[in-house]
């Protein structure tokens, strides 16, 4: 019996050592990244990008954003906008025994944006008299805080370049959880659009980063 052990306990050294040896190595393990398309938006959104297996091709992505703008956009006239924003994603590419980040993957993760907004627009405020609650339509500034909560699942292609600079498209589906502070419940204002500030359900979710590795 102890023979058949000993038999075993080769075996699978071998295969072990089989495989690392068909692991190909990547020097680098931390990556930089801006996403083009949040300036749409009027935001920059950068990407960290950092290794956190030595033995399989898997990454962490965190991507800290911020907003500001005055002027129109999706349909709103901004007095002004400014907010920040975080997203988290686990990153693991497909492509078996390379540790080279490149070629197809799957990412998965979460994200938070937090926005103040000022615009001028007709509102509806309450006042009292003799008593009685009145409610009135003005037009003026009003301040808008909105949190926008969600999660995101991708497919994706990256292009690498050397072994420095890559070039990385994606698409694939997302939720989002908006709430104005000015509304009982989830934002009813900006709407409008899946890429409004407020937008509450299932979208399509894609886009594409550019960056280098360090």
């Amino acid at each position: 019996m102890k023979k058949y052990f000993i038999v075993f306990y080769l075996l699978v050294s071998v295969a072990f050592f089989c495989q690392a040896q068909d692991i190909e190595p990547f020097g680098p393990r931390l990556g930089v990244g801006f996403v083009p398309q949040y300036t749409i938006s009027g935001g920059l959104r950068f990407d960290i990008d950092r290794s956190i297996s030595k033995t399989s091709n898997q990454w962490l992505i965190i991507s800290p954003q911020v907003f500001m703008l005055t002027g129109t956009r999706y349909n709103h006239d901004f007095e002004e906008l400014w907010g920040v924003g975080m997203d988290v994603k686990h990153k693991i590419f497909l492509k078996p025994a390379n540790m080279k980040p490149s070629g197809y993957y799957v990412q998965y993760g979460v994200m938070f944006q937090y926005f103040s907004i000022t615009e001028k627009r007709e509102h509806t405020e309450s006042y009292t008299e003799d008593g009685a609650e009145y409610y009135t339509v003005f037009k003026g500034e009003v301040n808008s805080r909105v949190n926008k909560f969600g999660g995101n699942f991708n497919l994706g292609y990256q292009w690498l370049i050397g072994d420095k600079v890559y070039f990385d498209i994606y698409a694939g589906a997302g939720i989002r959880i908006s709430h104005n502070s000015n509304f009982d419940g989830f934002d009813t204002w900006y709407n409008n659009s899946w890429a409004d500030y407020g937008y509450s359900g299932t979208l399509l979710d894609g886009g594409f980063r550019v960056g280098v590795y360090l």
